[in-house]
């Protein structure tokens, strides 16, 4: 676990980094994938008061919504980091949405999916390459990460 500016990066996890949209991917076995937003994406989020899941057995493209969120200053999507179907929702999340601020690698995850494309997982950063890319965006934009 690396931390930056009090942002926790795990390095065994894959990462989605497109511009500040971060989430997370747990690889649980070769064709499913835990999904999250990252510490990063929670605390520039702030408080998460809503969070919407796609059903179980939604299909969704990589890059494209797999759950939408709102907090005090933000709404907007959390796009899947792999194309697949949505096998599993935390329906925990979704009674109580401030769970992704407390513990975005634990009980914040969002969905489990099952991969359609094996490939793109390899398209996702990780170990030192995903920890020096959210690094430097934890720089860009001054985070320092806290949790509620």
């Amino acid at each position: 676990m690396v931390v930056e500016s009090n942002c926790e990066i795990p390095e065994n996890l894959f990462y989605y980094i497109d511009g500040k949209n971060t989430v997370w991917a747990k690889q649980e076995s070769p064709d499913t994938i835990l999904v999250g937003i990252t510490d990063i994406a929670q605390t520039m989020a702030g408080k998460v008061v809503k969070v919407r899941i796609k059903k179980k057995g939604t299909k969704v493209e990589k890059g494209k919504p797999v759950a939408t969120m709102e907090s005090g200053k933000w709404a907007g999507p959390v796009p899947a980091p792999v194309s697949g179907e949505v096998v599993d929702v935390n329906g925990e999340v979704e009674k109580s949405p401030v769970l992704v601020n407390r513990d975005p690698y634990g009980n914040g995850w969002l969905v489990r999916m099952k991969i359609t494309n094996p490939e793109e997982i390899k398209q996702l950063y990780t170990g030192a390459q995903a920890v020096q890319k959210l690094k430097e965006l934890v720089a860009a934009e001054k985070i320092s990460c806290k949790r509620l």
